[in-house]
């Protein structure tokens, strides 16, 4: 990992662990970024409740580079009262596109 990236990744954990995070919480992974960077923020997002959502690039609200968005919840409860993980609603697209731009 690049200097510059463990800067970054120090930041984030610091963040996460100094506020608190619920249902809404947002975080991203930039794909131009390391392939080692990328894997310890999914392992530290994975490993605080998030889930990868979606791949993007939003020039509004980031700077324009395409991003991995985590959403905070492993879970979601169906009318019956069971929990199920956010992946079993994923395509075998959608987790090849994940796994392929953690890479």
């Amino acid at each position: 990992m690049k200097r510059e990236e463990r800067s970054e990744y120090t930041a984030i954990k610091n963040n996460l662990k100094k506020f608190g995070w619920n249902y809404g919480t947002v975080c991203t992974i930039r794909t131009d970024a390391g392939a080692e960077y990328k894997k310890a923020l999914h392992d530290l997002y994975t490993e605080r409740g998030f889930h990868p959502a979606a791949v993007s690039c939003d020039s509004h609200r980031f700077d324009g580079r395409e991003r991995i968005h985590y959403i905070y919840g492993q879970t979601w409860t169906d009318d019956d009262g069971n929990d199920h993980s956010w992946e079993e609603l994923y395509t075998a697209d959608e987790k090849a596109l994940f796994a392929a731009k953690l890479l």
